[in-house]
């Protein structure tokens, strides 16, 4: 199974797929590594949401800017339709606090050239008209965000990728690294060893662990997310809707196994509703629900949506959503280790998920990208403080 590559890319979720068919697109021979299926982990209980109401806004805003723009021809590039749809997105504020931070987002988000407004409260109905006002000041309003089909946004790049030359590897762990006087030579799995002259991890939540091999204590944390979906309804979504509670709980953190229910509702290209989320930091893999966690989202959801109420749950899920303290991706060469990319911990995965792919591949082929990534540098607070 194993052999010699040009690039080795480990993870198959959005990012290491994109990766994979960016990489071939270019003509490289790749081999795609993933210790489960493709998307097996935070990729398979995403939502497809392109978001720009989610991205950190200090030093973001210039990639999501570029993201965004691929999506406007990104099934012409593919050659295939990946749902795309456009739809807005909410953000319902409940208190003044909420709305002081959601009035500097807004004011940061439109200097970027993105629509985005806030909402009296008595214009609520008009965006969302199901949305319960009771207890809301208004809203944070975002246009032009949208939604593609998960399945179909995957299987696109693979299937193109693959007609390049994309190999697969799937349940085939690393186990370790090949390395040859500081430069990176390649991956150990239990399959066999892969050299490459480039290894890319794409690898979220794991991609601490996979640091400790190499030496490293690699700060991307994760939390275990839980969410569930609905039977299929007519539409009733008009936007991908969350509180603005959330990003007051992002501020202040949480203590490691403490559950937290924030409301994140959208609809699915299929009338399905996508309700979430709850969330806890963890230091373990386990994917069962906790308990509290569904009805904590169930109440969340019908707290802002009666409506909702009555409608069956087909099934729950958990994933393991990587993060950074500072809310940045990891996007850059490793320092000291020539040859080793890390692309992975983007807040907001689906609208980055292009760009991430296109820059790695000027990464590759090219030894640097056409924008500036230097503060996505993983291990960027070394770097800095010296």
């Amino acid at each position: 199974m194993a052999g010699s590559f040009d690039a080795v890319v480990v993870g198959a979720g959005y990012i290491g797929v994109s990766v994979a068919y960016h990489l071939s697109k270019v003509g490289l021979s790749v081999a795609l590594i993933d210790r489960g299926k493709f998307a097996a982990a935070a990729s398979r209980g995403n939502y497809g949401n392109i978001q720009i109401q989610d991205m950190e806004l200090e030093h973001s805003v210039d990639m999501i800017q570029r993201s965004a723009a691929k999506f406007e021809t990104l099934e012409q590039q593919l050659d295939w339709k990946v749902g795309l749809r456009r739809m807005g997105g909410l953000l319902p504020v409940e208190t003044e606090s909420q709305w002081r931070l959601m009035e500097e987002r807004s004011r940061i988000v439109r200097a970027a050239g993105f629509d985005s407004h806030m909402v009296p409260v008595e214009r609520l109905p008009d965006v969302e008209p199901l949305l319960e006002t009771k207890g809301l000041l208004g809203g944070l309003y975002h246009d032009n965000e949208g939604q593609v089909d998960p399945f179909q946004f995957l299987l696109g790049h693979l299937v193109r990728a693959r007609q390049k030359g994309l190999r697969e590897f799937y349940d085939t762990e690393v186990t370790g690294f090949l390395t040859n006087g500081g430069r990176m030579a390649g991956v150990q799995t239990i399959a066999g060893d892969f050299y490459a002259g480039a290894v890319v991890l794409c690898t979220g939540a794991r991609t601490r662990q996979l640091g400790k091999m190499l030496g490293r204590e690699w700060d991307v944390r994760y939390v275990l997310g839980q969410a569930m979906v609905s039977e299929p309804v007519e539409k009733s979504l008009r936007c991908g809707v969350a509180s603005a509670s959330f990003f007051e709980r992002t501020e202040e953190g949480a203590d490691k196994g403490a559950i937290i229910a924030n409301m994140a509702i959208s609809q699915s290209p299929h009338g399905h509703l996508l309700m979430g989320e709850a969330m806890y930091e963890a230091d373990h893999y386990r994917l069962g629900v906790p308990y509290p966690s569904l009805p904590g989202v169930s109440r969340a959801a019908v707290r802002y949506f009666p409506s909702f109420g009555k409608l069956r749950v087909l099934r729950g899920w958990c994933s393991p959503v990587a993060h950074t303290e500072d809310g940045c991706p990891w996007l850059g060469w490793v320092p000291g280790i020539e040859g080793l990319i890390i692309a992975t911990a983007f807040r907001s995965t689906v609208i980055s998920t292009p760009l991430a792919g296109e820059t790695v591949a000027q990464l590759v082929t090219q030894g640097k990208c056409d924008w500036n990534i230097s503060r996505f540098s993983p291990e960027r607070n070394i770097e800095y403080a010296n």
